[in-house]
């Protein structure tokens, strides 16, 4: 029997979601309707596994590269905030004093974004572990 087309086993592959998401027909029934073998259906359903694995992990890799975005540009706000408020002459001294701490801190952790990526340490002192978040490769 010849191989079919590749245009063929995507319809196919297309067609297999179709029915197990949308009609959710059991998969003789499918094997059934399509008029193809168990083997090919299995080999199908392994394909079909194996691009939404690779979809989702494409999905959360960009989720983590995102939080990092907006967690370094948060921080980059705090320090421009805190920066204003130190040079600003009317400014208390003490209130001026603790926006330099503040911009030391904002510097501190923007360098410890770049250097370990995004970490996160759960509030409860219970192991003091430090989970990192990175995304997978490709």
């Amino acid at each position: 029997m010849p191989n079919k087309a590749r245009k063929e086993v995507e319809r196919d592959k297309l067609l297999i979601r179709k029915l197990m998401d949308i009609d959710n027909l059991k998969p003789d029934a499918i094997i059934q309707q399509l008029q193809i073998t168990p083997r090919t259906f299995s080999r199908y359903i392994r394909r079909i596994q194996k691009e939404d694995a690779k979809l989702h992990e494409q999905q959360n890799k960009n989720t983590v590269k995102y939080r990092e975005a907006k967690f370094h540009k948060t921080l980059e706000d705090g320090y421009l905030i805190s920066k204003k408020i130190a040079e600003d002459q009317r400014t208390s001294a003490r209130d001026r004093l603790e926006a330099i701490k503040v911009m030391a801190t904002c510097q501190a952790q923007m360098a410890k974004l770049s250097r370990e990526g995004l970490t996160f340490q759960p509030a409860l002192p219970q192991d003091n572990k430090v989970i990192t978040i990175e995304p997978r490769e490709s």
